[in-house]
Protein backbone atom coordinates (compact mmCIF):
# COMPACT_ATOMS: atom_id res chain seq x y z
CA UNK A 1 0.00 0.00 0.00
CA UNK A 2 1.45 2.69 -1.31
CA UNK A 3 -0.70 5.98 -0.06
CA UNK A 4 -3.16 6.67 2.85
CA UNK A 5 -5.61 7.74 0.58
CA UNK A 6 -5.88 3.94 -0.15
CA UNK A 7 -7.50 3.34 3.37
CA UNK A 8 -9.23 6.45 4.02
CA UNK A 9 -10.65 10.11 2.19
CA UNK A 10 -8.75 12.06 5.22
CA UNK A 11 -6.00 12.84 4.52
CA UNK A 12 -2.98 14.73 6.53
CA UNK A 13 -0.39 16.66 5.33
CA UNK A 14 1.84 19.96 6.66
CA UNK A 15 -0.47 23.27 6.23
CA UNK A 16 -3.24 21.21 7.45
CA UNK A 17 -5.21 21.33 10.71
CA UNK A 18 -5.47 17.78 12.45
CA UNK A 19 -8.51 17.82 15.11
CA UNK A 20 -10.00 14.73 17.21
CA UNK A 21 -12.92 14.84 14.53
CA UNK A 22 -10.88 14.15 11.23
CA UNK A 23 -9.01 11.09 13.59
CA UNK A 24 -11.65 9.94 14.61
CA UNK A 25 -13.07 9.53 11.14
CA UNK A 26 -9.52 8.18 9.61
CA UNK A 27 -9.58 5.33 12.61
CA UNK A 28 -12.81 4.36 11.42
CA UNK A 29 -11.68 4.13 7.87
CA UNK A 30 -9.11 1.82 8.65
CA UNK A 31 -10.66 -0.17 10.75
CA UNK A 32 -13.18 -1.07 8.45
CA UNK A 33 -10.63 -1.33 5.65
CA UNK A 34 -8.83 -4.11 8.04
CA UNK A 35 -12.16 -5.62 8.43
CA UNK A 36 -12.65 -6.23 4.84
CA UNK A 37 -9.58 -6.21 2.89
CA UNK A 38 -10.34 -6.11 -0.72
CA UNK A 39 -9.29 -9.20 -2.60
CA UNK A 40 -6.57 -6.99 -4.51
CA UNK A 41 -4.36 -5.90 -1.38
CA UNK A 42 -3.46 -9.44 -0.66
CA UNK A 43 -2.12 -12.93 -2.23
CA UNK A 44 -4.89 -15.68 -2.69
CA UNK A 45 -4.09 -18.07 -0.30
CA UNK A 46 -4.15 -21.63 -0.99
CA UNK A 47 -5.00 -24.63 0.81
CA UNK A 48 -3.22 -28.15 -0.57
CA UNK A 49 -5.41 -30.95 -0.43
CA UNK A 50 -4.74 -35.06 -1.12
CA UNK A 51 -7.48 -37.18 -2.14
CA UNK A 52 -6.04 -40.69 -1.93
CA UNK A 53 -7.12 -44.35 -3.91
CA UNK A 54 -5.93 -47.35 -2.95
CA UNK A 55 -7.34 -50.76 -2.90
CA UNK A 56 -5.87 -54.71 -2.45
CA UNK A 57 -7.24 -56.48 -5.48
CA UNK A 58 -8.72 -60.04 -5.14
CA UNK A 59 -5.85 -62.79 -5.63
CA UNK A 60 -6.76 -65.82 -7.49
CA UNK A 61 -7.42 -67.47 -4.57
CA UNK A 62 -9.87 -64.90 -3.50
CA UNK A 63 -11.66 -65.07 -7.15
CA UNK A 64 -11.81 -68.97 -6.45
CA UNK A 65 -13.47 -69.21 -2.85
CA UNK A 66 -15.98 -65.86 -4.79
CA UNK A 67 -16.50 -68.80 -7.10
CA UNK A 68 -17.14 -71.05 -4.84
CA UNK A 69 -19.26 -69.61 -2.26
CA UNK A 70 -21.86 -67.01 -4.41
CA UNK A 71 -24.78 -68.20 -6.35
CA UNK A 72 -24.26 -67.75 -10.31
CA UNK A 73 -21.23 -68.06 -12.11
CA UNK A 74 -18.86 -65.41 -10.51
CA UNK A 75 -15.12 -66.31 -12.09
CA UNK A 76 -13.58 -63.37 -10.40
CA UNK A 77 -14.33 -60.03 -9.43
CA UNK A 78 -12.66 -56.91 -11.51
CA UNK A 79 -13.96 -53.97 -10.02
CA UNK A 80 -13.25 -51.17 -9.99
CA UNK A 81 -11.39 -51.77 -13.40
CA UNK A 82 -13.76 -51.66 -16.49
CA UNK A 83 -13.41 -52.04 -20.24
CA UNK A 84 -12.59 -48.96 -21.56
CA UNK A 85 -14.96 -49.32 -24.85
CA UNK A 86 -18.85 -50.48 -23.99
CA UNK A 87 -20.26 -52.68 -26.60
CA UNK A 88 -23.95 -53.55 -26.80
CA UNK A 89 -26.70 -52.79 -28.78
CA UNK A 90 -28.02 -49.41 -28.35
CA UNK A 91 -25.01 -48.17 -26.12
CA UNK A 92 -24.74 -44.41 -26.40
CA UNK A 93 -21.36 -43.51 -24.48
CA UNK A 94 -18.96 -46.34 -25.92
CA UNK A 95 -16.04 -44.65 -25.32
CA UNK A 96 -14.60 -44.03 -21.64
CA UNK A 97 -11.42 -42.07 -22.81
CA UNK A 98 -9.89 -40.71 -25.66
CA UNK A 99 -6.06 -41.58 -27.19
CA UNK A 100 -5.56 -44.15 -25.14
CA UNK A 101 -5.37 -46.93 -27.91
CA UNK A 102 -2.25 -48.95 -27.85
CA UNK A 103 -0.56 -49.42 -31.33
CA UNK A 104 -1.06 -53.15 -31.44
CA UNK A 105 -4.61 -53.12 -30.37
CA UNK A 106 -7.62 -52.99 -32.05
CA UNK A 107 -9.62 -49.34 -31.10
CA UNK A 108 -13.08 -51.71 -31.11
CA UNK A 109 -11.71 -54.65 -29.30
CA UNK A 110 -13.92 -54.01 -25.68
CA UNK A 111 -11.30 -56.30 -23.87
CA UNK A 112 -8.25 -54.85 -24.56
CA UNK A 113 -7.48 -52.66 -22.39
CA UNK A 114 -9.25 -51.98 -18.96
CA UNK A 115 -9.61 -48.54 -16.59
CA UNK A 116 -9.90 -47.80 -13.17
CA UNK A 117 -11.41 -44.19 -13.44
CA UNK A 118 -12.48 -42.25 -9.96
CA UNK A 119 -14.49 -39.27 -10.47
CA UNK A 120 -13.81 -35.48 -7.99
CA UNK A 121 -16.28 -32.66 -8.09
CA UNK A 122 -15.23 -29.30 -8.00
CA UNK A 123 -17.17 -26.92 -5.10
CA UNK A 124 -17.64 -23.38 -5.26
CA UNK A 125 -14.40 -22.20 -5.83
CA UNK A 126 -12.02 -22.22 -8.71
CA UNK A 127 -8.76 -25.23 -7.75
CA UNK A 128 -5.43 -26.26 -9.01
CA UNK A 129 -4.64 -29.65 -9.77
CA UNK A 130 -0.33 -29.78 -8.57
CA UNK A 131 0.66 -32.80 -8.87
CA UNK A 132 -0.48 -36.46 -8.71
CA UNK A 133 1.46 -39.98 -7.71
CA UNK A 134 0.87 -43.84 -8.90
CA UNK A 135 2.37 -46.80 -7.26
CA UNK A 136 1.79 -49.82 -8.20
CA UNK A 137 3.35 -52.20 -5.77
CA UNK A 138 4.23 -55.78 -6.78
CA UNK A 139 5.33 -58.88 -4.79
CA UNK A 140 7.55 -61.70 -5.82
CA UNK A 141 4.52 -64.25 -4.62
CA UNK A 142 1.38 -62.39 -5.07
CA UNK A 143 0.54 -59.45 -7.06
CA UNK A 144 3.96 -60.60 -9.24
CA UNK A 145 5.18 -58.61 -12.09
CA UNK A 146 8.37 -57.31 -13.03
CA UNK A 147 7.10 -54.47 -15.59
CA UNK A 148 9.06 -55.86 -18.67
CA UNK A 149 7.70 -57.07 -21.91
CA UNK A 150 7.58 -61.08 -21.82
CA UNK A 151 9.70 -62.98 -24.37
CA UNK A 152 6.90 -62.07 -27.06
CA UNK A 153 6.57 -58.76 -27.77
CA UNK A 154 4.31 -56.60 -28.95
CA UNK A 155 5.27 -55.05 -32.61
CA UNK A 156 7.81 -52.65 -32.99
CA UNK A 157 8.88 -53.48 -28.86
CA UNK A 158 11.85 -54.86 -27.51
CA UNK A 159 11.50 -58.96 -26.04
CA UNK A 160 12.07 -58.34 -22.16
CA UNK A 161 12.57 -54.62 -22.31
CA UNK A 162 10.57 -52.66 -19.83
CA UNK A 163 6.85 -51.82 -20.58
CA UNK A 164 5.76 -48.24 -22.20
CA UNK A 165 2.23 -48.93 -22.08
CA UNK A 166 0.74 -47.58 -19.05
CA UNK A 167 -1.61 -44.54 -19.40
CA UNK A 168 -2.28 -42.07 -16.96
CA UNK A 169 -5.51 -39.40 -17.61
CA UNK A 170 -7.26 -36.64 -16.12
CA UNK A 171 -10.60 -35.33 -18.12
CA UNK A 172 -12.83 -32.52 -17.17
CA UNK A 173 -16.73 -33.89 -17.83
CA UNK A 174 -18.47 -31.52 -20.38
CA UNK A 175 -21.02 -29.11 -18.49
CA UNK A 176 -23.86 -29.99 -20.58
CA UNK A 177 -23.46 -33.60 -21.30
CA UNK A 178 -21.21 -34.84 -18.05
CA UNK A 179 -21.63 -38.48 -18.62
CA UNK A 180 -20.97 -38.55 -22.50
CA UNK A 181 -17.07 -38.61 -22.58
CA UNK A 182 -16.51 -38.48 -26.23
CA UNK A 183 -17.54 -34.63 -24.97
CA UNK A 184 -14.78 -34.00 -22.46
CA UNK A 185 -11.75 -32.10 -21.88
CA UNK A 186 -8.47 -34.13 -21.67
CA UNK A 187 -6.55 -32.03 -18.95
CA UNK A 188 -3.17 -34.47 -19.10
CA UNK A 189 -2.37 -37.33 -19.74
CA UNK A 190 0.87 -38.87 -19.67
CA UNK A 191 1.81 -42.50 -22.09
CA UNK A 192 4.35 -44.16 -24.32
CA UNK A 193 6.93 -43.69 -21.58
CA UNK A 194 8.78 -45.81 -20.43
CA UNK A 195 9.00 -47.01 -16.94
CA UNK A 196 12.94 -47.97 -16.25
CA UNK A 197 13.04 -43.85 -13.79
CA UNK A 198 9.97 -45.07 -12.31
CA UNK A 199 11.07 -48.20 -10.28
CA UNK A 200 11.54 -48.88 -6.80
CA UNK A 201 12.87 -52.05 -5.42
CA UNK A 202 13.70 -53.44 -1.56
CA UNK A 203 15.28 -56.48 -2.84
CA UNK A 204 18.38 -56.00 -0.83
CA UNK A 205 16.64 -54.81 2.03
CA UNK A 206 16.29 -57.26 5.13
CA UNK A 207 13.03 -58.96 6.12
CA UNK A 208 12.11 -60.03 9.55
CA UNK A 209 11.92 -63.43 10.81
CA UNK A 210 9.71 -64.62 11.59
CA UNK A 211 7.08 -61.94 9.80
CA UNK A 212 5.08 -60.05 12.22
CA UNK A 213 2.30 -61.21 13.86
CA UNK A 214 -0.02 -58.36 14.76
CA UNK A 215 -2.76 -58.89 12.30
CA UNK A 216 -5.23 -61.70 12.10
CA UNK A 217 -4.73 -63.58 9.54
CA UNK A 218 -1.39 -63.35 9.82
CA UNK A 219 0.85 -62.84 7.37
CA UNK A 220 2.66 -65.84 7.05
CA UNK A 221 -0.60 -67.73 7.29
CA UNK A 222 -1.58 -66.55 3.86
CA UNK A 223 -0.97 -68.74 0.70
CA UNK A 224 1.40 -67.67 -1.20
CA UNK A 225 2.52 -64.79 0.91
CA UNK A 226 5.77 -64.96 3.04
CA UNK A 227 9.49 -62.55 2.70
CA UNK A 228 9.89 -61.34 -0.89
CA UNK A 229 10.96 -58.63 -2.52
CA UNK A 230 9.28 -55.78 -4.03
CA UNK A 231 9.77 -54.19 -7.80
CA UNK A 232 7.32 -51.86 -8.03
CA UNK A 233 6.63 -48.52 -9.80
CA UNK A 234 6.54 -44.94 -8.27
CA UNK A 235 5.03 -42.67 -11.06
CA UNK A 236 5.08 -39.15 -10.00
CA UNK A 237 4.29 -35.90 -11.70
CA UNK A 238 4.84 -32.57 -10.01
CA UNK A 239 4.37 -28.87 -10.77
CA UNK A 240 1.36 -29.38 -13.21
CA UNK A 241 -0.81 -26.21 -12.53
CA UNK A 242 -4.01 -27.18 -14.14
CA UNK A 243 -6.43 -24.93 -13.29
CA UNK A 244 -10.46 -26.28 -12.51
CA UNK A 245 -13.62 -24.19 -13.06
CA UNK A 246 -15.76 -24.02 -10.00
CA UNK A 247 -18.41 -26.62 -10.46
CA UNK A 248 -16.88 -29.28 -12.72
CA UNK A 249 -16.47 -32.24 -12.36
CA UNK A 250 -12.93 -34.21 -13.57
CA UNK A 251 -12.13 -37.81 -13.90
CA UNK A 252 -8.74 -39.61 -13.05
CA UNK A 253 -7.83 -42.52 -14.94
CA UNK A 254 -5.11 -45.71 -14.75
CA UNK A 255 -5.30 -47.30 -17.82
CA UNK A 256 -3.30 -50.78 -18.29
CA UNK A 257 -3.17 -53.33 -21.30
CA UNK A 258 -5.49 -56.47 -20.77
CA UNK A 259 -5.32 -59.87 -23.08
CA UNK A 260 -8.54 -61.43 -23.96
CA UNK A 261 -9.97 -64.65 -21.49
CA UNK A 262 -7.71 -67.20 -23.02
CA UNK A 263 -11.11 -69.72 -22.75
CA UNK A 264 -12.32 -67.61 -25.70
CA UNK A 265 -10.17 -67.93 -28.43
CA UNK A 266 -6.64 -66.65 -26.56
CA UNK A 267 -4.84 -63.66 -25.95
CA UNK A 268 -2.22 -61.59 -27.14
CA UNK A 269 0.10 -63.24 -24.98
CA UNK A 270 2.23 -59.74 -24.04
CA UNK A 271 3.75 -60.06 -20.32
CA UNK A 272 3.55 -58.67 -17.62
CA UNK A 273 -0.26 -57.87 -17.49
CA UNK A 274 -1.78 -60.88 -18.81
CA UNK A 275 -5.99 -61.30 -18.64
CA UNK A 276 -6.00 -60.28 -15.21
CA UNK A 277 -3.88 -56.95 -14.83
CA UNK A 278 -5.17 -55.69 -11.46
CA UNK A 279 -4.02 -59.19 -10.05
CA UNK A 280 -0.17 -58.16 -10.86
CA UNK A 281 0.22 -55.40 -8.48
CA UNK A 282 -1.61 -53.51 -5.71
CA UNK A 283 -2.33 -49.54 -7.26
CA UNK A 284 -2.23 -46.44 -5.42
CA UNK A 285 -3.34 -43.36 -6.99
CA UNK A 286 -3.24 -39.84 -5.28
CA UNK A 287 -3.74 -36.03 -6.82
CA UNK A 288 -2.84 -33.32 -5.20
CA UNK A 289 -5.27 -30.21 -5.17
CA UNK A 290 -4.27 -26.71 -3.99
CA UNK A 291 -8.00 -25.32 -2.82
CA UNK A 292 -8.59 -21.39 -2.02
CA UNK A 293 -8.80 -20.60 1.05
CA UNK A 294 -12.73 -18.75 1.32
CA UNK A 295 -13.16 -15.58 3.36
CA UNK A 296 -16.30 -14.97 5.37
Amino acid sequence: MSSIRHVTTQQFSPGTTIDGDRLEKALQDLEDYIAGVPDGDFNQRWLQNQIVLKYLPYTAEADTNVDTNTTGAVPFVAAPWLDVYNTGAGTTNAYRLKGNRLPWQDEFQSNAQVAWTASLAVGDEPAIIESIDVSLNSHSSEYVNDFHYGSSAPPNKTANAPIDNIHLQITLDNPYIPNIQVGNSVLFHRYNFNVTNSKITARSLAYPSPLPSDINPTIASVSSMGNGGLQSLAIEERDLNIPLPPLSRIRFSLVLPNDPDPSTGGGFGYDPWGFKPWQTMIPTMSITLLERLERD
